[in-house]
């Protein structure tokens, strides 16, 4: 007898286990769909920091890079040729505008001068003798006719116009030597110290021949330029805060000049102050300065670290926590704070809870698990600010905080 092999009672039993199976996956995933109590499980809880948002007295500056500049800087030069006889200064040396400074030849063009009166009193004398040849025969014609040629008195009259030209020449000679004569003393252009000296005693000088340099400090400048767009915010009156490099201190100028074209090359439009204060007679013309210009103020303005500020196609993004759950702003920037944070224009008010770590994996309405909330600044406190890349949009070529 055969036996048969016990294939439907095998096939019950797997069937028998598949379903079993199935009903403990499903048991055990419905115990692992509540929390504990019975509640049910919420979405996946992201891991924060926050900071409250504070508000605070902000100063809107304009910052640019300038330099310390004299008055006037003038090249001391030569306008006759001639020996160097005398040599009158030293560098280093205070000057007064007329002082002499060097002396060229004096004995030469005096000299020229002496010949040149000469000359013109020569050239006076023979006028006068025409002219008084002239109107006596011009008084003897006038009551005896004949007496004098027409031919003679026409001759006289030439001799005269002539006589005058040589006179009128004459002077102008004389004038020229005396004008020589004076720059042949080589004066101080202007009031200032003396900062080169190019002649030596006894040296040959031709017109335009640099002796040396004067410096006129007084009034101390600050030149520096601003973008064109910055320069609106700027008017003359206005005060400017400057250091230069190794010096902590901070020194004062009031602005006189908000050019009214820009630079054609750079786009940068020129502005020039007077330095004020006492500490301006320790600052050495062509020094660098970092200038600082106050432009306005802002008593209450929200302003948050630049590190919770995120860049995207909608613009600066922020996120801000109540009830445990994110919510994303754009955010309207501002001006930046010198110490790193960025005012919020719009998008933000005082007083709210601000992610600063942890916003990376955030979208609008995740839940977040809050570490404790660090209080901003207090409210009152001041910063300087200066202009940031803000707006509702990320500008084109510009990295956004």
């Amino acid at each position: 007898m055969t036996m048969r092999p016990k294939k439907p009672l095998l096939f019950a039993a797997r069937i028998t286990l598949f379903f079993l199976v199935v009903t403990l996956f499903l048991a055990c995933g419905k115990k692992g769909d509540g929390a504990p109590g019975g509640a049910p499980k919420g979405k996946m809880a992201f891991p924060v920091e926050l900071v409250v948002v504070a508000a605070e007295r902000v100063e809107y500056t304009v910052n640019a890079v300038g330099s310390v500049d004299a008055y006037e800087r003038v090249q001391v030069t030569a306008r006759v040729a001639g020996v160097v006889e005398h040599v009158r200064f030293s560098e280093g040396d205070v000057v007064k505008k007329g002082q002499v400074l060097v002396e060229i030849d004096p004995a030469r063009y005096n000299l020229a001068v002496r010949r040149a009166k000469a000359t013109l009193e020569r050239a006076q004398a023979t006028e006068a003798e025409a002219k008084a040849n002239l109107a006596r025969r011009e008084n003897v014609t006038a009551e005896s006719e004949g007496v004098f040629s027409k031919e003679d008195i026409e001759g006289w009259r030439t001799r005269l116009r002539t006589s005058a030209a040589q006179a009128a020449e004459a002077k102008a000679a004389l004038d020229e030597a005396n004008l020589n004569l004076r720059d042949a003393y080589v004066r101080a252009p202007i009031d200032g110290k003396m900062q080169t000296r190019t002649v030596q005693t006894g040296q040959f000088v031709q017109p335009g021949t640099v002796l040396g340099t004067a410096l006129q400090r007084d009034p101390l400048l600050l030149r520096f330029s601003v973008p064109e767009a910055e320069a609106t915010s700027i008017h003359a009156g206005m005060t400017a805060r400057f250091r230069i490099t190794g010096d902590q201190r901070s020194h004062t100028a009031k602005i006189t000049l908000v050019s009214d074209a820009s630079d054609q090359t750079t786009r940068m439009v020129p502005v020039v102050a007077q330095v004020e204060g006492e500490t301006k007679d320790s600052l050495r013309p062509g020094t660098f300065a970092d200038v600082t210009v106050p432009i306005g103020t802002n008593d209450a303005a929200p302003v948050i670290p630049q590190t919770a500020i995120r860049p995207s196609e909608k613009g600066f993004l922020a996120f801000v926590v109540e009830n445990d759950v994110a919510h994303e702003r754009v955010l309207t920037l501002g001006m930046r704070t010198a110490d790193g944070r960025v005012e919020v224009r719009k998008g933000i008010s005082p007083g709210e809870q601000l992610v600063v770590r942890g916003a990376e994996p955030l979208k609008d309405g995740a839940k977040v698990k809050v570490g404790p909330a660090k209080q901003g600044a207090p409210a009152g406190s001041s910063s300087a600010a200066t202009p940031s890349s803000g707006g509702g949009s990320a500008p084109k070529g510009e990295r956004a905080p």
